[in-house]
């Protein structure tokens, strides 16, 4: 690493100093200077903060940083693309490019597509220090990142668990207390979240991965099909011909500029291991497995258990849900948690007559009724899940 020169300037050592940072570059030699300048600037930026382009909205949407350095990439259009997908998406209060000089089109484009000061790479030892101190000067109240939002992600290891109806009705309750929530269909080919809120999508999810390259913060709401209560639903494809467009990198992006807008985002998944799904379990901060109480469904979410250990996402994140509990002929609760290992963190009565009813009439049960057994289980559930994961 390059150490800087001496008689570059500091900032203040103080509390306002004590800035986090993180640097996109696919050059590491330049991602080490930067962050040997911000360390002697007291900016603080970890190894864990120093990601290539290609990971640079996901991590920006999921980790607070006041500050971002992004080194333009051989391709210029490239860096383009990530500083306005990364501007759309995280809640990054400065934004430093570092690149050549010889293009001024270029440096009009990054400060265009939101970079606050384009840094010449070959003087960055001076202008990069330089560029801090101004930063500090026109921010001397302490601004603290807005917080990412959480994604809960609902998935069913068997078919017929009604993880859909738990999906739609968490979101309401989440719309209720946070006055919206993000709701988002992955159920690709045979989504139903939007009839069950009785909207009819403009665009979807098919239509939003398509654009995606031109899509930024303002657009990306309009893809959104609005309810009453306040859900915001990104619908399924509507036709078989549209899933072919959403790829693990539009449900990465997608999930990214969900947090950058929502405080809550609500998955409802389908119970395969494709790409795409396996994308959003990895962008989920919880996972509610919903199953049933009968050994088949057992038997599918012992297996999925497994399949999530084999991808890495451990125990702590899952949360086993038992939906429809209480009819005859069911194994009993403490059974199901013997036969899987852990303990269940809450059940779900049933209530088919108010389930029928709701998805009938394209209400969520929660908005119908507060008193019933069945909604105050549910809002409950949704309770338990508020303030869960990592910011």
């Amino acid at each position: 690493m390059i150490r800087p020169a001496g008689d570059i300037p500091l900032l203040e050592h103080n509390d306002e100093a004590n800035m986090r940072a993180s640097i996109i570059s696919d050059n590491d030699e330049l991602a080490s200077r930067v962050m040997t300048l911000l360390a002697h600037n007291d900016i603080h930026c970890g190894s864990e903060d120093i990601v290539d382009l290609e990971a640079a909205a996901e991590h920006c949407s999921r980790r607070a940083a006041e500050l971002l350095v992004l080194v333009l990439p051989d391709d210029p259009a490239l860096g383009l693309r990530v500083l306005r997908e990364t501007r759309g998406t995280a809640s990054v209060v400065h934004c430093l490019m570092v690149g050549p000089v010889d293009d001024a089109r270029l440096i009009l484009g990054a400060l265009r597509e939101g970079a606050d000061e384009y840094i010449d790479e070959s003087l960055i030892d001076s202008q990069l220090p330089a560029a801090l101190v101004r930063m500090k000067e026109k921010n001397r109240a302490t601004v603290e990142p807005k917080k990412t939002g959480r994604v809960i992600s609902v998935m069913a290891p068997s078919g017929g668990s009604g993880a859909s109806t738990l999906a739609s009705n968490i979101a309401a309750v989440f719309a209720q207390l946070h006055g919206e929530c993000g709701l988002i269909d992955l159920r690709l080919a045979a989504g139903d979240l939007a009839p069950m809120l009785d909207l009819r999508p403009m665009h979807t999810i098919a239509d939003l991965c398509e654009r995606l390259s031109r899509v930024d913060s303002s657009m990306f709401e309009q893809f959104f099909a609005r309810h009453s209560s306040g859900v915001r639903l990104l619908a399924a494809p509507l036709k078989a011909s549209g899933v072919k467009w959403v790829t693990n990198k539009g449900v990465r992006t997608t999930m990214a500029m969900a947090r950058a807008r929502f405080q809550y985002v609500v998955a409802d998944l389908d119970n395969t291991f494709g790409n795409e799904q396996v994308e959003a379990l990895w962008q989920s901060d919880v996972i509610l497995l919903v199953l049933r109480l009968d050994y088949i469904s057992l038997r599918n979410t012992l297996r999925t258990m497994d399949d999530l250990a084999e991808l890495g996402i451990g125990l702590q994140r899952i949360r086993l849900v038992a939906n429809g509990t209480g009819q005859s002929g069911q194994l009993g609760i403490a059974e199901a948690e013997q036969a899987l290992g852990v303990k269940l963190t809450h059940s779900v009565p049933s209530d088919p007559y108010r389930v029928n009813r709701a998805v009938n009439k394209g209400v969520p049960m929660v908005l119908q009724n507060h008193r019933s057994k069945l909604c105050r289980s549910i809002r409950h559930l949704a309770e338990s899940l508020n303030g869960c994961g990592s910011s």
